[in-house]
């Protein structure tokens, strides 16, 4: 089963708001509420009736949701904000760890060489 994009079934963007979370659910639970679609076809009902249904569980589990997805986004910000710090403060040590040794050896050399 393929997984869903919540916010992209809404047509919105995961930095949403609950209040944009409504206004989008209103906004397509009126096009494809099967009140709207008694002139189409059965078949074009029938497709309408199953994105209703998708649309309203989807707007179910964003309101239950929401919260805790932004919290799991910001986590995730904070655990990439920290492994790049991580990253750069391993590659300053590096770079330390380079110019002390070459300057501890040429120390080293000079001492040796007197």
């Amino acid at each position: 089963m393929p997984k869903i994009n919540y916010y992209k079934v809404l047509k919105l963007t995961r930095n949403t708001t609950i209040q944009k979370i409504k206004q989008a659910y209103k906004k397509l639970a009126l096009l494809y509420h099967s009140d709207k679609n008694v002139k189409k076809s059965e078949k074009e009902r029938q497709q309408a009736e199953q994105k209703f249904i998708e649309i309203r569980e989807v707007y179910e589990f964003l309101l239950n949701n929401h919260k805790d997805i932004k919290q799991k986004m910001q986590r995730q910000k904070t655990c990439n904000k920290k492994t790049k710090m991580k990253i750069n403060e391993k590659m300053m040590s590096d770079e330390f760890k380079k110019m002390f040794s070459r300057a501890v050896s040429k120390t080293i050399y000079e001492m040796l060489k007197k």
